[in-house]
């Protein structure tokens, strides 16, 4: 392997200047994203998809300000981007929920694609599969691919942190007695599977999708996630063949310079992501009137609750890992409950009928109004699915 003979010099990226102008465009980035995330919060009329949404828009603010850090303190990068890497995999998770959320949930996609057979593309990827017809199985192994990615992604964050405290990790380095070559190899291998079940359940879905626009965000989320991955992996590269070599004098290493370089990029890209957002999850089509004309609006703090709220994770880990998950599938799903519950927490909050309806009554669209029926809480959901297996 090549040696690179330490420069005297200090970096422009790792200098004041460099993360001044990467803070330019993380604050910019900020900004976009937090009107944006409010604009979906104040008019948060479909619950069921927009807490997907606004976890996705979430990326822009954890991957550029924890890359901001990063740069600002590259000595301990690691732990900034363990924490940007994780909410990585859950990305995903919320993407591939979305596009559940859009079709109207597990039963609805099962029924919507029963008897149909899945067709080998070189497009998609899948020339080598052979067909075979769409079962529950399917919508389960495009979950599980998802979901795996989360438990791997965050085993392989405490992994790296315990590998750097005891000097056995380094970013960029490809040697054979380095802890980065073996994580980012899992790593790879598991990005890959959660992506390759995307492709698949778009494929299945691609014409149920296509009023949602799922090609733009498909390729938002993917380019964000995937390409950072693999521009990490361009500049371990740089970093094995000497491009990017020890500086100031050895007082900063090749490895630290590496991540250094790849959180300046993530800053400038975010800003990029923000903009796309903008045209990839418009908040336009949740505004709903009112007879006169007025804009109705929910109550942000009650949205931002839900949307943090992550027990959604746990019951989807529980519920697409337990046997009794055809029987879920069958009796279907409550997404079109949620929205009716959203609404019925708001005082005098007005229904589709017309009319208002107090807390926990639900007003038909026949004018009727009953009491909203009672969900299951997790830990209900999590007993019947450890009672079953």
């Amino acid at each position: 392997m090549p040696t690179a003979t330490p420069s005297s010099d200090d970096p422009w990226v790792t200098s004041n200047t460099a993360w001044a102008v990467a803070g330019v465009f993380v604050w910019l980035s900020l900004f976009l994203t937090c009107h944006q995330i409010y604009q979906h919060l104040k008019f948060y009329s479909k619950p069921s998809q927009q807490k997907w949404i606004i976890r996705i828009l979430f990326m822009v603010p954890v991957y550029s300000f924890a890359s901001w850090l990063g740069l600002r303190f590259f000595h301990i990068s690691i732990y900034f981007d363990t924490i940007r890497d994780c909410y990585e995999a859950f990305v995903i998770y919320n993407f591939l929920s979305l596009c559940y959320a859009f079709i109207g949930g597990e039963s609805a996609i099962m029924q919507a694609i029963r008897g149909r057979t899945f067709q080998p593309s070189w497009w998609t990827f899948t020339c080598c599969l052979s067909e075979f017809s769409f079962t529950p199985a399917f919508l389960r192994f495009c979950k599980q691919g998802t979901l795996q990615f989360c438990v791997v992604k965050l085993a392989m964050a405490v992994v790296i942190v315990v590998m750097a405290a005891t000097n056995t990790y380094d970013n960029g380095d490809l040697k054979a007695n380095s802890g980065y070559l073996y994580t980012t190899v899992i790593y790879n291998i598991s990005i890959s599977l959660a992506l390759f079940s995307l492709v698949l359940f778009y494929s299945a879905t691609r014409d149920l999708l296509a009023p949602h626009r799922p090609v733009l965000k498909f390729v938002i989320v993917k380019s964000v996630i995937f390409l950072s991955f693999w521009q990490s992996v361009a500049l371990a590269l740089a970093e094995a063949v000497g491009i990017i070599a020890d500086a100031d004098n050895g007082k900063i290493q090749a490895g630290e310079l590496t991540v250094a370089y790849q959180n300046f990029l993530i800053c400038v890209e975010m800003f990029l992501a923000a903009v796309m957002h903008l045209y990839a999850f418009p908040h336009e089509p949740y505004i709903v009137l009112d007879e006169s004309g007025t804009k109705l609006t929910s109550n942000i703090g009650s949205g931002l609750k839900a949307t943090l709220n992550h027990g959604d994770l746990i019951h989807d880990t529980i519920r697409n890992f337990s046997s009794t998950y055809a029987k879920y599938v069958s009796q279907g799903d409550d997404d079109d409950l949620e929205d009716h519950s959203h609404h019925a927490e708001i005082d005098e909050e007005p229904t589709a009928a017309g009319t208002t309806s107090p807390k926990g009554r639900i007003t038909s669209p026949s004018g009727t109004k009953v009491d909203r029926p009672r969900r299951p809480s997790m830990s209900e959901v999590s007993n019947r699915s450890f009672d079953a297996v």
